[in-house]
Order: C-alpha cells, then structure tokens, then sequence
C-alpha cells in the first residue's frame, strides 16, 4: 500500500478523534449549564432559638419559618431546646423578611425528663406567630407553647393558607 494512503488513515482518524473530544467537551458543557440552580440567590443570615412546653424545652421538635416569597427554613430542636435553622440548599440561615413559625412534634418529641409528648396541632397548622428577619440581627427567638393552649397563644388563622 502507498504511504499515502497510511497518512490519510492517520489524518482522518485524528481528525475523527478532534471532533470526538470537541463533542463530549461540549455535552459535558451543556450538562453542568443545564444541572446548574439558576433560580433566584438569597442573601441568608443566623437565625436560632429555643422551643419549650408549659417551661420545659422540648427535645426533637420540628421547628418551620415559611414565607410567602423566600425559601423555607427549618430546625429539629436538640435535647435542651435550641434550633438553628438552616434554608435547604442555601445553606445555614434564612433569608430576610417576615416569616410564619410552625412548630410540631414527631414520634421522637420529648420533654426534659424524655417523656414522649405530642404538640397540639394548633402550633403547627395556625403557626405559633410571625417574625421579622432581620439582616445582621440578632433573630434569636424562644417559643414558649402550652400544652392546653388558649386563644392568643397562637395565631387565631394562618396567614398563608389558601383562602
């Protein structure tokens, strides 16, 4: 075979090996643009607080900031009562503006003593108040709920309820 016909091999199948890597650079492009969050940045700030029952904490209680126009935060208490919140992917804090509280109880819920306990479900689907959050504030909050509550120790309606 003429030598000229080898070159042409090597020419075409490095031309071929080019086009190859330039395809799977541009599909790994494409993937990592397309895969990337492209939805709207929050500026996040430390928000902590504490949740306790009739003056004792409450361990594993589930601790939620929801709002209208920002992502939700949210906490499970430790076994003296503190929360810090963290906003899913964005990471620790919660971002700024008015947010509804919700507290509720899991099976692992429990008083000082460990003694399982459930919060009424008032504190949850009303919500225990609205908070402002504030950039570079302190936003540090303690939820004291009751375990017979009474109109006023919660929010009489949830404000972001569907009407």
């Amino acid at each position: 075979m003429p030598a000229n016909f080898h070159q042409a091999r090597v020419v075409a199948f490095m031309t071929s090996f080019k086009t190859w890597i330039r395809s799977l650079l541009l599909i790994a492009l494409l993937i990592a643009v397309g895969c990337s969050y492209g939805g709207p940045s929050y500026s996040l700030s430390p928000a902590s607080g504490t949740v306790s029952m009739d003056g004792k904490p409450v361990a594993n209680a589930v601790v939620v900031f929801h709002s209208e126009s920002a992502p939700i935060a949210s906490a499970i208490t430790d076994s003296s009562g503190q929360f810090q919140l963290a906003t899913g992917t964005h990471g620790e804090g919660i971002a700024i503006g008015d947010f509804l509280v919700q507290i509720s109880s899991n099976a692992e819920t429990k008083d000082s003593s460990g003694k399982a306990i459930s919060i009424p479900i008032v504190y949850s689907e009303n919500g225990v108040e609205v908070v402002k959050i504030a950039q570079g504030g302190e936003n540090s909050f303690a939820f004291n709920l009751k375990s017979r509550p009474k109109s006023g120790d919660y929010l009489s309606n949830n404000p972001l309820a569907e009407p």
